[in-house]
């Protein structure tokens, strides 16, 4: 197994990087920062090498950090069981360390994203998490840098190898989060429909009606309407509804380079006809654009609008038969409730 970063691999440990090991991890300014003791002979990191070397258990990877330019290991990077949240499913904690004369070059952070890319694109976790002491403030640069969000403090959260108990610095960031954070990094966005060109906006409509059945979300459908009555109807549906129906905001996904890519539909809350089926949420790829890996894109930005909103979770529902929805909502950490009359129904937690 190897990841690519401009200057690294990170890759399965092997038994020839002992020596590595032992040259960064011999350092006494390197493995106190991490909680545990400097190696004193070459036999401690075979130990632990042997070991990572060894290991079957799927759930606790170990990467050896290869530096491009020299081909040796000048550090580590692991994603593990998080011992603070064991019967939390889909969570992992990230840990790392990189030989001190390595520090300051940027490293760590482009060792971390690759993680962080890894552990949610391949992993599919729901939830991963990483820690510091009070004192590593590298560490602190490295996780604020990489998008975490601060959980807070938890004193005497841990002892290090010589008993001493020490601050501890927590931080996490949840599926939905890492899909806003890379789709704002691309360059997406959601507007409301009024913010958009008038053009552009209903050649997608118009591309919607034509491709599909039934256009999804069911907001930006005009159903034969003038365009500026449906323009209206979606401003209204914020503040007031039929009896029968939740406030909603309509949203376009707009990127630089494709224009408007999809709509997505956020009910400020649940009816009992949304909670059956739904949900907070519909959205739906312009179909142009579609298969290009944009929809986790927009719903972890509708879920972040939901946030801001004040919904602390949200009911995401797809049919049973369309694969290609549930692996969307399931990359942006939808946990499935269960499946009825063919519809799934996912919560995912804000």
């Amino acid at each position: 197994m190897i990841l690519e970063t401009e200057r690294m691999r990170l890759r399965t440990w092997r038994m020839e990087d002992i020596q590595d090991m032992y040259d960064y991890a011999k350092d006494p300014d390197v493995g106190p920062w991490a909680g545990w003791k400097p190696h004193e002979s070459l036999e401690e990191s075979h130990e632990i090498v042997s070991r990572w070397v060894n290991n079957t258990d799927e759930n606790n990877i170990k990467f050896a950090l290869e530096e491009k330019a020299s081909g040796r290991v000048i550090g580590s990077i692991g994603i593990e069981p998080d011992g603070k949240r064991p019967n939390i499913d889909g969570c992992r904690n990230l840990g790392y360390v990189l030989g001190k004369n390595y520090w300051g070059q940027g490293l760590m952070t482009e060792a971390v994203r690759t993680a962080i890319d890894y552990a949610f694109r391949v992993l599919k976790l729901r939830l991963l998490t990483v820690n510091h002491y009070t004192i590593n403030d590298r560490s602190r640069r490295v996780i604020e840098k990489s998008g975490f969000v601060y959980d807070g403090t938890l004193r005497s959260g841990s002892s290090i190898y010589n008993g001493e108990e020490r601050d501890l610095c927590c931080y996490s960031m949840r599926a939905w989060e890492y899909w806003a954070m890379r789709a704002k990094e691309s360059g997406f966005s959601l507007e409301l429909p009024e913010d958009i060109d008038r053009g552009e906006l209903q050649a997608m409509q118009k591309e919607f009606i034509d491709v599909d059945k039934d256009v999804t979300p069911f907001g930006l459908d005009p159903k034969d309407m003038r365009f500026d009555r449906w323009l209206e109807r979606s401003v209204a549906w914020r503040f007031v509804v039929p009896a029968t129906y939740a406030k909603s905001t309509l949203y376009i996904l707009k990127s630089p380079h494709t224009g408007p890519t999809g709509a997505l539909d956020l009910r400020h809350y649940l009816t009992e006809r949304l909670k059956n089926g739904g949900g907070n949420i519909g959205y739906g790829i312009r179909p142009s654009q579609r298969r290009n890996g944009f929809a986790p894109y927009m719903l972890g930005l509708g879920i972040e609008k939901a946030k801001a909103m004040g919904l602390d979770r949200v009911l995401v529902c797809c049919d049973d038969d369309n694969p290609a929805s549930a692996h969307t909502i399931e990359d942006c950490g939808g946990k499935l409730e269960n499946v009825v009359d063919g519809l799934r129904r996912y919560w995912i937690t804000i």
